[in-house]
């Protein structure tokens, strides 16, 4: 639960000037920490996530004259959408959106089948 500082608690803590003399407070921080109260949790705004349908895309990387000169493996990403009452977040569930985010998988290492047993049909070299 997220906190704020108690203001009123916190002038009760400080000093203050009365008539010309200072005047001590009733109780003094601890450990120089200002008191604190717990902000209420709020249910809205929500964000809500499509997950995507492939875990990679592809990306080609061309040169000046448009040739292909690469091609690269990155994981897909999440599309995020902001919810405000319990109308639209029933929409947007029923939509395909969810509540939990997605977690990218990492993308499949190229030099994975170089080492390692070979399969029994392959021939030895």
């Amino acid at each position: 639960m997220p906190w704020k500082i108690d203001e009123e608690r916190l002038r009760a803590t400080m000093p203050f000037m009365r008539d010309g003399q200072e005047i001590k407070p009733l109780f003094e921080l601890k450990d120089g920490i200002p008191p604190v109260i717990a902000i209420p949790h709020m249910d809205f705004p929500q964000v809500v996530y499509m997950h995507p349908n492939e875990p990679f895309r592809k990306v080609e990387h061309r040169n000046a004259n448009f040739e292909v000169v690469g091609t690269e493996m990155l994981p897909t990403e999440h599309l995020t959408k902001v919810v405000q009452d319990e109308a639209e977040l029933k929409a947007a569930l029923e939509a395909g959106w969810v509540k939990k985010p997605y977690l990218p998988k990492a993308p499949p290492d190229p030099n994975a089948d170089l080492y390692g047993k070979r399969k029994a049909t392959e021939e030895k070299c």
